[in-house]
């Protein structure tokens, strides 16, 4: 969503790039170098060792369909709140939490609608299989 002030990487190859270090020196990005394979200094390969924790647990308990599950497990990691941040990723991007199956069951409790509403029935289900993911 435009242009970084700065860039974290690990000195791959794509960073170090005489294309990639005009780029960053035209457009004003500082680029801060961390140590390769170092996920405690970076971010980025902290969150991709969880993303491959993820995968790996989709892929052993919901094979072989375990691409239908991967929707969910990023929303799941979309509306979890971080330590280091103390907010979730989509406060940080869109400036507002997503409605999860919680807030759907606080809303169907402070504004009932229908008897015959299967909401909660719903959210219980959603639940159960987020976690599960």
């Amino acid at each position: 969503m435009g242009f970084p002030k700065e860039i974290q990487t690990d000195q791959g190859t794509s960073f170090m790039s005489n294309l990639a270090v005009e780029f960053a020196e035209k457009f004003g990005i500082k680029v801060i170098r961390s140590s390769v394979h170092h996920p405690q200094s970076n971010p980025v390969e902290r969150f991709h060792l969880t993303i491959k924790r993820i995968l790996k647990v989709l892929c052993i308990e919901a094979a072989p369909e375990w691409e239908k599950q991967v929707s969910a497990a990023l929303f799941a990691l979309r509306t979890i709140r971080h330590e280091s941040t103390g907010f979730t990723p989509s406060e940080l991007v869109y400036g507002r939490n997503l409605r999860t199956p919680a807030t759907l069951l606080y809303e169907q409790w402070i504004h009932p609608e229908d008897e015959g509403n299967n909401v909660v029935e719903y959210v219980f289900q959603l639940i159960i299989r987020l976690k599960k993911v």
